[in-house]
């Protein structure tokens, strides 16, 4: 059963979760699928290829540790996006040998009205970071081309969004900010747990436990979820950010700043 949907600008601690979120006994999270935005669009096509082709040109499939030929026997001849990304999470915990199974895609926060639509008994987590933290690190990555108001635009799209949509629909989606994650980790994981219908477990904290949300080809950007709780890159935009960048950055956020309590 697909349980839960993590979601939120890159670079908020969506990684993190998720791997608490895996290492539940009951609870399989996949590596980040993107498929809303590399699959879904493909299957609506009326001139679309086999379902088969589609899926065996798609580079995150195997990363699953799924084949295309499974996926659409499961199917059933049902190749709706919420069909046959559905087929996908149900295989893929069935692989990993739990009864759940979750998914995070950072983007998928702007595909929401469709998830939600396709999977309308799942809950949507959306996790919020310091939007100064968020835009400073976006701009760290290796493939950022962008500059600073780019960045710091896509989290205030995030917040937006994150600020309607629990409005809107409190008992469906949920919002918890990376920083409570951080401070009172079982605490946000229990209230977060029963919002997704099963228990808190001590192991969600134990880094011990070996989960595969975190690719290798991933590991020098998001290796830091695997690692005991690092409480430093808690308000590290007063340190890193130059003045004429907190400026830019506290005025250009400056509401939804507000709005998640971030002073």
């Amino acid at each position: 059963m697909v349980k839960c949907f993590v979601v939120g600008c890159p670079r908020s601690g969506t990684t993190l979760l998720s791997v608490m979120l895996d290492r539940h006994s009951r609870l399989a999270m996949t590596p980040e699928t993107s498929f809303y935005m590399e699959i879904a669009p493909a299957l609506d096509d009326t001139r679309r290829p086999p379902l088969d082709d589609i899926l065996a040109a798609w580079s995150r499939l195997p990363e699953l540790g799924l084949e295309p030929g499974a996926v659409v026997r499961r199917c059933g001849g049902r190749e709706t996006p919420g069909h046959v990304f559905a087929a996908i999470l149900e295989l893929y915990a069935e692989r990993r040998g739990k009864p759940h199974c979750g998914e995070k895609t950072p983007g998928h926060w702007g595909k929401l009205d469709e998830l939600m639509a396709d999977f309308p008994a799942a809950k949507v987590v959306f996790i919020m970071r310091d939007g100064r933290d968020v835009a400073l690190s976006i701009t760290e990555l290796p493939w950022w081309s962008g500059d600073l108001a780019a960045a710091a635009a896509i989290w205030r799209g995030a917040a937006e969004t994150a600020r309607a949509v629990v409005a809107r629909d409190p008992a469906r989606i949920t919002a918890v900010r990376f920083e409570d994650l951080v401070d009172s980790p079982e605490l946000v994981l229990t209230r977060l747990m029963d919002f997704v219908g099963l228990s808190f477990e001590s192991r969600q904290l134990d880094t011990g436990v070996v989960t595969p949300v975190v690719l290798e080809r991933s590991l020098p950007w998001k290796g830091r979820a695997l690692l005991p709780i690092d409480s430093t890159r808690v308000g590290r935009w007063r340190t890193a950010a130059r003045e004429e960048q907190a400026s830019y950055l506290n005025d250009a956020l400056a509401s939804e700043l507000a709005f998640f309590g971030y002073g």
